[in-house]
């Protein structure tokens, strides 16, 4: 009898225990990731807000930046969570519970998943607050016209905004893992920017008070950024500007001839290719002209025009042969000569614009590592060899120390130069520059109305063009 009495009294007394048990959380539950077994309904709720308003810490380089959850509106929806909690305290029923809290045995490990909500734009705004105080740019290099260069800039750091963000998302929405390395980007060396060297160039020009009209076309062949600067008189002039090809337009006949070429080149079309390009013969150059045109120089110089349309450079033409005085036929109309704002008087037989003949000039480089506008256009015609043979030809020409040639020590210079006999108002260069620091494109065009110096042109050509080397080719610090 005492024994059942015992039993009884045990059995009132554990269930008065668990029955307390029962109306608080279960053991093993959690909220959002934050533990709340044992807890009552109010506690709870307590516990996860408390854990999810605790400010985020950001840690900038050496700075530390707090992150109140409240300035992004971050808000837990307990109204959600709570119901699948008690759902969880109270699915296995009474009597089940308390046979288990008799034998001890341990309760489910549950979490019931966080549902929870902020602001992206008011986080975006914060960080945006934060890269105003605690970016530090550096200072970009400037300009030195002394020395044809750039004074070094300052290195600096600035705030990745967008992996801040994807780095605060998850830990805003995590109990515990509350810091955060904000990522940063170290600039540690700045370069000069294509913008930079513009502005060197309009003032080296500047200097040599040249009144006429310089069009320079610049292109980095490995970035693919490019530079065009017009001046007319000193100040920035909208392009593209029709010139005078002059011998320029060697390179589009060279590459017109290697799109009718097939196979291999004979002795003879290597030696009329070496007399244009090299020698500059205007002879050689009309015999390629009839080359070109199945023994009419007529048609190959409208070939030739037709192939540059083709490529896209429509203000690039030949309009009759080069050592025949009179044998021309109808100039065209383009789109750079059809201006009535700016002119330079070209030769309304031979022209072409520093854009054109400088993306010509791109192509020719880009087919000779397989790609690019020339293999696309005329499938089947141009070889990467036979584009390596162009480069080569233009290498080849080696006039002295003039020109772009001139301003590019220790690079490698394919060009073609121009300019006319008497008077001298038109003076030209296309080069591809070989160099350590990088390979591009330089065109240069440059006319004056009146009659200009040969040795005023080529200083300033080689000028601009040793300010473009430098750039590309920094000294060592």
């Amino acid at each position: 009898m005492l024994s059942l009495l015992a039993a009884i009294t045990f059995f009132v007394a554990e269930l008065v225990l668990y029955s307390r048990t029962f109306a608080v959380m279960p053991p093993g539950l959690s909220l959002g990731g934050v533990p709340v077994g044992g807890l009552t309904e109010q506690q709870a709720l307590e516990q996860l807000v408390t854990a999810y308003r605790t400010p985020l810490e950001l840690r900038y380089r050496d700075s530390v930046i707090l992150l109140d959850p409240d300035t992004v509106g971050f808000q837990v929806n307990t109204g959600l969570m709570l119901p699948e909690a008690n759902q969880y305290r109270t699915s296995t029923g009474f009597w089940n519970g308390f046979w288990d809290y008799l034998w001890m045995r341990p309760g489910q490990v549950r979490d019931v998943p966080l549902r929870a909500s902020y602001s992206p734009e008011r986080l975006r705004v914060f960080l945006q607050e934060v890269a105003a105080r605690y970016d530090d740019p550096g200072i970009p290099p400037r300009a030195d016209v002394g020395t044809l260069g750039f004074v070094p800039g300052e290195p600096g750091h600035t705030l990745d905004a967008e992996a801040a963000f994807n780095a605060i998302d998850p830990q805003l929405r995590s109990p515990s893992a509350r810091v955060v390395e904000l990522p940063v980007n170290e600039q540690t060396a700045i370069r000069p920017s294509m913008d930079t060297l513009g502005e060197l160039l309009r003032t080296d020009v500047s200097l040599f008070q040249f009144d006429g009209i310089i069009s320079l076309y610049l292109a980095d062949l490995k970035t693919g950024r490019e530079l065009v600067l017009n001046l007319s008189a000193g100040k920035e002039a909208p392009g593209p500007i029709a010139f005078s090809a002059m011998s320029t337009i060697k390179i589009p006949i060279m590459t017109g001839f290697f799109a009718q070429n097939e196979g291999e080149l004979t002795d003879d079309e290597k030696l009329l290719l070496q007399r244009s390009i090299d020698e500059s013969q205007n002879t050689a150059t009309d015999l390629l002209l009839k080359t070109i045109g199945r023994g009419d120089g007529f048609d190959g110089a409208r070939q030739v025009t037709t192939d540059m349309q083709r490529l896209g450079l429509a203000n690039t033409y030949i309009s009759g042969l080069l050592d025949v005085q009179g044998a021309v036929f109808t100039p065209l109309q383009t789109p750079a000569n059809s201006r009535a704002d700016i002119t330079t008087t070209p030769d309304p037989y031979n022209q072409t614009t520093s854009e054109d003949m400088g993306s010509l000039l791109a192509m020719i480089y880009q087919c000779t590592r397989g790609g690019g506008a020339l293999p696309a256009a005329f499938p089947g015609r141009f070889t990467p060899r036979e584009c390596q043979t162009m480069i080569d030809l233009l290498t080849n020409n080696e006039v002295g120390p003039i020109f772009v040639m001139g301003g590019s020590p220790g690079g490698v210079v394919a060009h073609k130069h121009g300019w006319d006999r008497v008077p001298l108002n038109n003076v030209a260069d296309a080069a591809l520059v070989f160099s350590p620091g990088a390979d591009y494109v330089l065109t240069i065009y440059v006319h004056r109305a009146e009659t200009m110096g040969f040795e005023e042109a080529n200083r300033m050509i080689i000028s601009v063009a040793r300010a473009i080397y430098n750039f590309f080719n920094p000294a060592a610090p």
